[in-house]
């Protein structure tokens, strides 16, 4: 890509080619900012399950109506640029509180998290329509006509927030086993930091904003003269009758009626889709292998798949259908069918997967024992010396039990094991473990060895001790099958998530694309509210494969119902056109 100058103020009227300097910032900005997202989010999960003692079932919840309020934010987001602020101030004010809770929400306490959580979401959210909007109306003003440029810059915006994806969710999971959860919710923090950066200083390379506000012609202040906001942006006000504004208003519910139908039925799609940021993550973490191409692959880094084929898939899409065109409903109606499939490939792996059973697994900075399920619940250990566990003792002076996180911690005693032998256990850390490969009555040792080994640092820690579900390693399923279910599932949102956002521009009028567009977005957020937060409560009562193939069988319900819909839509829209081109040729006045 070339790169032309920025705005100017001379004469020169040739027209500019290549793209504007504002979007690499933009670029740059969104790369980060995403990265950001989606790396914090990667570990959240699990996050939530091992160091704040949530319970599955309420894990899967939260991360729900986490992902919802992220996508009901937009919204307010949208408004409020739209009529006080202007885009680039509404994204740099939001973006504080995001830097700031991206730095807390590394802090072990379930009240701080929410919190955190609150505010990350009303930044992501806020942040989302705005930049891709700003970034639309720059080439607009700055290379006004060159609508192939525009569409060529969108096609790398995309870009940006997959390989920012890809990047975080493989780098954090790393950093989270290598350096704690602390030290790797920093690296999203630092992220959302530049990220910030990065589009403040780009300000004098993006469009010049206006804000128009419709007011009834009798209402229009200091006789139509233009005003600014408090951040500076001019403000201009467009006197409507009363007529035209009870007409927009009608348009409005006309075109939301047209598109209702649709709308709700993808918010299926996306109450599946977003399901890989829990319930996947919990089934491949109990029940399939970690192991791929030689290197352990943890369960939360499994998303990056994700944004991988995304990468391949579009370029190849968009040659696919430029040969085989078809019809938006017949691409999402596709894109349905797909995500079914997704679900049976889960269910099947599901179904092949042994049962889960209750175990305790021991954490120390070398590495972790899973052992048998204790005789004694955790909530019952008592405060002082005592000797716990089955067939693999733990002995300590200073046993305390978490209610909050419902984790038992100590720091000095011993570890015995099966054949009698015995381990120290000495501010934290487990001695003796250099070449133990495998501890007597251990069901699965999780010991560092070599370089980190010798990485661990002496300084005094806690042991962790909490009951998990767990699969014996040689009978867990391949963590293949959910490889391609990523690949299956991400056909899928190539073919709903794009067509769905084309749809909603292209059925829109023009006074209300953007928000028809906000609509669209709003359907993520009704999906993980009204389907996701009650629906993932019933995965750890259930096996993985009734879950997903429960999830599959709804998905065979939407493609049912939807088949008469989009059919109907086809007819509506074909009428819409047609009276269109017959107000074009003059042999019709109405629409």
């Amino acid at each position: 890509m070339s790169v032309a100058d920025p705005k100017s103020t001379t004469t020169d009227t040739t027209p500019k080619k290549g793209h504007p300097i504002g979007f690499w910032f933009f670029f740059w900005g969104e790369l980060a900012e995403r990265s950001s997202y989606y790396g914090m989010r990667a570990i959240l999960a699990l996050y939530m399950t091992e160091r704040l003692g949530v319970a599955k079932s309420d894990a899967g919840t939260f991360m729900s109506l986490f992902i919802a309020a992220c996508y009901f934010f937009p919204l307010i987001g949208g408004w409020v640029a739209d009529n006080f602020l202007g885009k680039y101030w509404t994204i740099v004010l939001f973006s504080v509180p995001y830097v700031v809770a991206q730095f807390l929400v590394g802090i072990e306490n379930q009240y701080v998290v929410g919190g955190t959580l609150l505010l990350l979401a009303m930044g992501s959210g806020v942040i989302k329509p705005n930049i891709s909007t700003l970034m639309g109306l720059t080439y607009d003003q700055q290379r006004p006509g060159q609508d192939q440029l525009r569409t060529s810059a969108f096609s790398w915006f995309y870009m940006a927030i997959n390989l920012g994806a890809v990047a975080s969710q493989l780098s954090m999971p790393w950093l989270r086993d290598n350096y704690g959860y602390q030290v790797a919710f920093l690296f999203p923090a630092g992220l959302m930091s530049v990220a910030l950066l990065v589009f403040a200083l780009g300000k004098r390379f993006y469009a010049n904003e206006v804000i128009v506000r419709k007011v009834l012609t009798e209402d229009v202040p200091n006789g139509g003269a233009e005003g600014r906001t408090l951040t500076g942006v001019p403000v201009r006000y467009e006197a409507v009758t009363a007529a035209e504004k009870q007409a927009d208003s009608r348009l409005r519910w006309q075109t939301l009626g047209r598109l209702g139908s649709v709308f709700a039925l993808i918010m299926f799609f996306w109450a599946i889709f977003d399901q890989s940021a829990s319930t996947w993550i919990f089934f491949a973490d109990t029940y399939m292998t970690d192991d791929l191409f030689g290197v352990r692959m943890r369960a939360d880094a499994i998303q990056a798949f994700n944004g991988m084929f995304i990468v391949a898939l579009v370029p190849l899409s968009v040659a696919f259908f430029k040969l085989f065109p078809m019809k938006a409903t017949t691409k999402i109606g596709l894109g349905f069918a797909f995500t079914g499939l997704s679900m049976a490939i889960m269910s099947f792996a599901g179904f092949m997967a042994p049962p889960a059973q209750k175990v305790v697994k021991v954490t120390f900075p070398e590495g972790s024992l899973v052992v048998p399920d204790w005789a004694t619940p955790l909530d019952k250990v008592t405060t002082g010396k005592g000797t716990y566990g089955t067939g693999v003792t733990f002995t300590a002076t200073d046993w305390a039990y978490d209610a909050e996180k419902k984790k038992v911690t100590f720091a000095s005693g011993s570890v015995t094991l099966a054949d009698g032998s015995t381990l120290t256990v000495k501010d934290g850390h487990l001695t003796g473990t250099a070449g133990l490969t495998a501890p007597a009555g251990v069901l699965e040792p999780l010991l560092k060895s070599g370089d980190d080994l010798t990485a661990v640092k002496p300084d005094a820690a806690k042991v962790n001790v909490e009951q998990i579900d767990w699969t014996e390693p040689s009978k867990r399923v391949s963590i293949w099958w959910q490889v391609f279910a990523y690949l299956i599932l991400t056909v899928a949102e190539i073919l709903v998530s794009i067509t769905g956002l084309e749809l909603a521009f292209v059925a829109a009028p023009q006074s209300m694309k953007s928000f028809v567009t906000a609509c669209f977005l709003a359907v993520v957020f009704l999906a993980n509210l009204l389907i996701n937060a009650p629906i993932t409560r019933l995965y750890p009562t259930m096996s993985p494969g009734a879950y997903f193939a429960m999830l599959g069988g709804a998905m065979t319900v939407v493609v049912l119902v939807y088949i008469p819909i989009a059919l109907q839509f086809n007819k509506v829209m074909a009428k819409k056109e047609a009276d269109q081109k017959a107000v074009a040729e003059g042999k019709s006045e109405t629409v």
